[in-house]
């Protein structure tokens, strides 16, 4: 009997035996598999990562562009005024020229003309020689002679005074004009000289802001491409949404009063809710949401907008590390593009509380914090192309 059962064990044994030998290679390979594909998981993930890092700490090119070119406009407009001013007083320094030479012209004139009679004068001296008053006095016939004589050589040397004080006078005129002329042809000099440097200051400009212009044509196009694929694929995020909230059951039952802004100031607004259209080209794409970037690239801290629960925290695909909150009523905000999350799936969140740091990834050209707000028990907005609702109202109602 004993032998009987150990031989019934030896043949159960050699059985399972043989039946390992079948299924542990079939384990082990799948096992090997599974290890396999976690692997290259793990690898697209960190070349996601590393294409993400790479566009941390860029800016959001557009705006950059839109800042220096208004700038350009700016000193380009600078230069057409200075130059309508130089040409103005180009203008009237030659009007003043002409007037100082005009001036200079007649003073040399009557210079001349004085010169004139001081040369009849001496020229009458030299001919009848030299007589001192004192002589014509002494040979006055009588005292009213002598009056008359006296009064006339008054009148001839108060003359002679005269001549002499007019061309005094008029040589110094002259020396004025002249110089006041050599000012102001050098001032019209440096002027000419400063138009000549307008000149290529504007034709720098211009081709700068051409380039420019180039540049900015390139980034709203990829501004627009990254818009319309996240526009793609946000409509698919309605439908997990919605089942999100039915799993969190939230005790949340909606937003009281304004949202909390969701961005760590400062920052501004690089793309506002609704139609963005390429000025360029004239293409434009719906942008269901609000882009807020922090003012050289930094990753502020994302906040959340009210109490509630969140139902995601993880990568989605073109939104990139993504945090969406209920707050009950049908009421979710969603959080993209961040560089690296602080909450988790099952949270409970406080009104303002960090969740997140703001970044690149995803379909993003720069740094920012794209936020929406989708109010699933409201009348849905618009439609998207496939006609499906779309439930993304403007946020910028909520603060």
């Amino acid at each position: 009997m004993l032998t009987g059962r150990k031989a019934w064990i030896t043949v159960l044994l050699l059985a399972l035996f043989m039946v390992s030998a079948f299924i542990l290679p079939v384990f082990a390979i799948t096992t090997e598999e599974i290890e396999e594909k976690q692997q290259e998981l793990e690898e697209l993930e960190k070349r996601q990562r590393d294409e993400k890092s790479a566009l941390e700490q860029r800016l959001n090119r557009e705006s950059e562009l839109l800042e220096e070119l208004e700038k350009l406009e700016g000193e380009i407009q600078r230069l057409r005024r200075e130059r309508e001013q130089l040409a103005r007083e180009i203008g009237l320094v030659e009007e003043e020229i002409a007037e100082a030479e005009t001036e200079l012209a007649e003073a040399e004139e009557r210079l001349h003309y004085h010169e004139g009679l001081l040369k009849l004068r001496l020229r009458a001296i030299q001919q009848h020689g030299f007589i001192s008053y004192v002589e014509v006095l002494f040979y006055s016939e009588s005292f009213s002679d002598f009056l008359t004589r006296l009064h006339s050589l008054s009148i001839i040397a108060s003359n002679d005074l005269t001549l002499i004080e007019n061309i005094q006078k008029e040589t110094e005129i002259i020396q004025g004009w002249k110089e006041e002329l050599e000012s102001k042809r050098a001032d019209l000099k440096n002027m000419h000289d400063r138009v000549a440097i307008n000149e290529v200051s504007m034709e720098q400009a211009a081709a700068e802001r051409e380039i420019l212009l180039v540049e900015l044509k390139e980034e709203i196009e990829l501004n627009l491409k990254a818009i319309q694929d996240l526009e793609d694929e946000a409509q698919e995020l309605d439908s997990l949404i919605r089942q999100l909230i039915a799993e969190a059951q939230s005790q949340f039952t909606g937003v009281e009063g304004a949202l909390h802004y969701p961005i760590e100031s400062p920052t501004w607004i690089s793309s506002g809710y609704g139609w963005r259209r390429d000025p360029f080209r004239g293409s434009q794409a719906w942008h269901g949401g609000v882009d807020m970037a922090p003012y050289s690239g930094k990753p502020n801290y994302i906040l959340a907008a009210a109490d509630g629960e969140v139902i995601y925290a993880g990568w989605n695909g073109g939104y990139g590390n993504c945090v969406m909150i209920d707050h009950g009523g049908g009421t979710v905000t969603l959080y993209a593009h961040m560089s690296s999350l602080l909450v988790k799936k099952g949270d409970i969140v406080g009104m303002g509380q960090q969740i997140g740091r703001a970044g690149t990834t995803g379909y993003s050209t720069g740094v920012h914090l794209h936020f929406e707000v989708r109010e699933f028990s409201l009348p849905p907005v618009r439609s998207y192309p496939s006609g499906n609702p779309d439930y993304r109202y403007n946020p910028m109602n909520y603060f």
